[in-house]
């Protein structure tokens, strides 16, 4: 897919040992970059970030920035 609009944050919601990291994009696109387990570790998927897990919409909320917050959230509900 690629990168296809201007960076706002990257947000880290660490599964135990493994890496999660979502980098939020203006155009609502977002890079996960993440471990499946310690032999499948650095994947890379983009997803769209009105279709993430709510339960994944939760933890990053929780974990973002304050100065980010309000533009992460309305991503989130588009």
């Amino acid at each position: 897919m690629g990168i296809t609009g201007k960076e706002i944050v990257t947000i880290s919601i660490p599964n135990g040992e493994l890496d999660n990291d979502y980098t939020f994009f203006e155009d609502g696109k977002v890079r996960r970059n993440y471990d499946q387990s310690i032999y499948k570790p650095n994947l890379e998927a983009w997803l769209n970030a009105a279709t993430l897990p709510n339960n994944d919409k939760e933890k990053i909320l929780k974990a973002c920035p304050a100065e980010y917050k309000s533009r992460i959230k309305t991503l989130l509900r588009k």
